[in-house]
């Protein structure tokens, strides 16, 4: 995996490349929200045999320079709308594959432009339903937001600095979200996530403020983008997933032609970084 940048305008998206020499559309693969392109690398090495891979950090993530101004946040459309600027510039409809945001992403730029699109896997896409988007919009209007919802708390309040990796993997390895993801997917997520910036200080790439952001807005307003489509899709779910419920599920199928769901037993939200040969296998059979 060799790293290279995508401009934007006079910044640019990090990248992550495998394969880059083989002549074919690319599989973009976009990361969950506070992770980055790099902390996926076991699961794309899993399957490249044979493909050309690019994952990018997202916007206000990882090594990515593209400006990220929290207050300047206003829909998760930010996120496809920098996806499709990157696809335009490709002579051929890629595959795209997404966790949690950017499963949520590789939907909407599917929807949006499908004609960029050969077929999309989701991982656990972050779907949640309209009511549980308009309660937050609501915690949002009387300024609780940031005392109400855990994970904007949580995203605020996160610890930020490390006098080394190794203690930053300590910190990491401890935590619940990080229960059950495999220590080499950790190393990943600590090498492309913190940068150094004395010999004794490291710091997270992605400002929490800019992680907090994106968690307010949550993405209950996307089902107002959903429309029909007969681009190829399949979901890679967690059991009893409580960002894509089988409510949402339904809609899915309603309005996707060509879907097709999974559930992978004994994972979390994190599965793409838990159960590697099992997420890998899935993706695999549908390409």
């Amino acid at each position: 995996m060799f790293e290279f940048q995508i401009p934007y305008k006079e910044n640019y998206f990090h990248a992550y490349g495998i394969n880059h020499e083989l002549n074919q559309p690319a599989i973009y693969f976009s990361h969950a929200n506070g992770f980055n392109g790099l902390a996926y690398k076991a699961l794309l090495n899993k399957i490249s045999i044979n493909q050309k891979i690019i994952s990018y950090d997202l916007r206000g993530h990882g090594k990515s320079t593209v400006p990220a101004e929290p207050k300047k946040l206003k829909s998760w459309r930010r996120y496809s709308d920098d996806l499709i600027n990157i696809l335009e510039k490709n002579n051929e409809p890629s595959t795209l594959i997404g966790h949690s945001l950017g499963g949520t992403t590789s939907l909407l730029v599917a929807l949006k432009r499908p004609e960029l699109v050969s077929k999309i896997i989701l991982i656990d896409p972050v779907l949640l339903p309209l009511t549980y988007w308009l309660g937050t919009k609501a915690i949002q209007s009387i300024g609780l937001i940031e005392k109400i919802h855990p994970m904007v708390r949580g995203a605020l309040i996160r610890k930020k600095t490390w006098t080394s990796k190794e203690e930053a993997f300590k910190y990491f390895s401890g935590k619940k979200l990080f229960r059950n993801i495999i220590p080499e997917a950790i190393n990943d997520y600590i090498d492309g996530g913190i940068k150094k910036i004395d010999e004794n200080l490291f710091e997270l790439n992605c400002d929490p403020k800019w992680e907090a952001a994106t968690f307010k807005l949550t993405s209950g307003g996307n089902w107002f983008n959903l429309k029909k489509s007969k681009v190829p899709t399949k979901v890679i779910l967690t059991p009893n997933s409580f960002v894509c419920s089988e409510n949402s599920q339904k809609k899915l199928r309603q309005n996707m032609a060509q879907i097709e769901f999974v559930t992978l037993e004994n994972t979390t939200h994190m599965l793409p970084l838990e159960d590697i040969d099992g997420v890998g296998n899935e993706i695999l059979s549908f390409l």
